[in-house]
Formats: structure tokens, C-alpha cells, sequence
């Protein structure tokens, strides 16, 4: 049993993006264990699918480097992006 509490999408679109990366981080270790050890057991591909739905969503490169460019350029960004709940904003 992990010693942390498993990302659910319900979870998730309560939370900020600020918030779900520490978790994130954690799931992740533990599933990348789980497969390094071929430790998965069934019902495992459902869980981590559901957690990769939620990466995905969380985690777009391509955005963290577009509001990365516009600091650096003084150019406006959405900060709610990054401060809002995932299910506000309709994403999750």
C-alpha cells in the first residue's frame, strides 16, 4: 500500500496546479517503482492510466514555457492558470 493518498480526478480538479505538482512528484516515484520492480498487479493499469490522464493535464510543458518567455519578456500571462482549481477552469 503506498504511504501517500493516490491522485483521484475528483481530487484533482479540486486542486491548483501549484498544488498538484508536489503530488504529483510523489505518485510519480511510487509508480515508476512499481513498474522498475515489476511490482504492478491487476487493477494497477487503471490506477496509473488515471494518473497519467491527470499529468497531462497538470503538466504542459509547452505552456510552462510559454509563461517562462513571457516573465522573462515582461509580457502578461494567466495567472490563473497556475492559481485557479483545475476543475474551475474547466480543464479536468
Amino acid at each position: 500500500m503506498p504511504s501517500f493518498k493516490r491522485l483521484t480526478i475528483a481530487e484533482a480538479r479540486t486542486l491548483t496546479r501549484a498544488e498538484l505538482l508536489p503530488r504529483i512528484e510523489e505518485e510519480q516515484k511510487y509508480w515508476y517503482d512499481r513498474i522498475h520492480t515489476c511490482s504492478m498487479r491487476p487493477g494497477d493499469d487503471k490506477a496509473f492510466r488515471t494518473f497519467n490522464d491527470i499529468v497531462h493535464i497538470a503538466a504542459n510543458p509547452h505552456r510552462a514555457i510559454h509563461d517562462t518567455d513571457a516573465i522573462a519578456e515582461g509580457r502578461p500571462f494567466d495567472r490563473d492558470y497556475w492559481t485557479k482549481p483545475l476543475g474551475e477552469l474547466g480543464e479536468l
